[in-house]
């Protein structure tokens, strides 16, 4: 039996109406495929503070210490929010009876809600010297000094020489790497739950490549003996960033 006009006009309205329900459909519905790509998160790296030109310097040690980590990037190791960390940069003096060329003390601490820093988080206490044996002289006589009457580990972090020095109220660590000494003073209330000795290794393991960039290519000349420490100067008085 064949099919009257108003039959296939309906047939064909259905067909119509079927065909643009389906058209509609796979043009909203996206496939694997064809998704947008998710944004992936981004973390910045070191940078200097904002108007802290000359920071990092390519000939010696930083002049503002955020060249050295930036706050927030020190902030990020002790899991604390972005903008809660503030750093002081004190510029020493040389000291050529020990061959000292420079010196840079940062201390790292908590800002208040007026930004003013309110608890240290760190200190860290770098000293350039005039060549290897003269930083690792001074470092052997600070780091003897700092051993007495407390708990003493020696250990190295790649080619540099250390040693953690354990005390109930902060743990030291001492650093000897070729033209630098760096003392780090971590205060028994900060850490985050993590070991002092891991907290300061990883801090060292991230400066000192900073500090080495800026050091001069190492000597091919022949070492010659080592220059004994001047007996005046048995102690670096600023051997620490707390002044030890």
């Amino acid at each position: 039996m064949g099919y009257t006009w108003r039959q296939r006009l309906v047939t064909a309205g259905v067909a119509l109406v079927a065909a643009l329900a389906l058209a509609g459909v796979s043009g909203c519905a996206r496939g694997p495929g064809d998704a947008a790509p998710l944004a992936v998160p981004t973390f910045p790296g070191s940078t200097t503070s904002a108007g802290a030109s000359g920071a990092k310097k390519d000939d010696g040690l930083p002049d503002d210490c955020s060249g050295l980590m930036a706050a927030d990037d020190l902030g990020a190791i002790f899991a604390q929010p972005v903008g809660t960390v503030v750093v002081r940069t004190i510029r020493g003096v040389p000291a050529p009876a020990v061959g000292r060329v420079e010196r840079v003390a940062c201390t790292y601490s908590r800002a208040g809600e007026t930004g003013s820093a309110v608890a240290p988080l760190v200190d860290v206490n770098i000293g350039r010297y005039t060549d290897d044996a003269a930083a690792r002289s001074q470092w052997k006589v600070n780091s003897d000094v700092e051993r007495a009457g407390a708990t003493a580990s020696d250990i190295a972090i790649g080619d540099a020489t250390a040693v953690v020095v354990s005390r109930p109220k902060e743990t030291t660590m001492l650093v000897s790497y070729r033209l630098d000494t760096l003392t780090f003073i971590l205060p028994a209330a900060q850490g985050g739950g993590r070991a002092p000795q891991d907290v300061l290794v990883d801090l060292a393991r991230r400066m000192i490549p900073t500090l080495v960039a800026t050091m001069p290519p190492p000597s091919t000349a022949p070492a010659g003996p080592a220059t004994p420490a001047t007996p005046t100067a048995d102690h670096d008085p600023a051997a620490g960033a707390l002044g030890r």
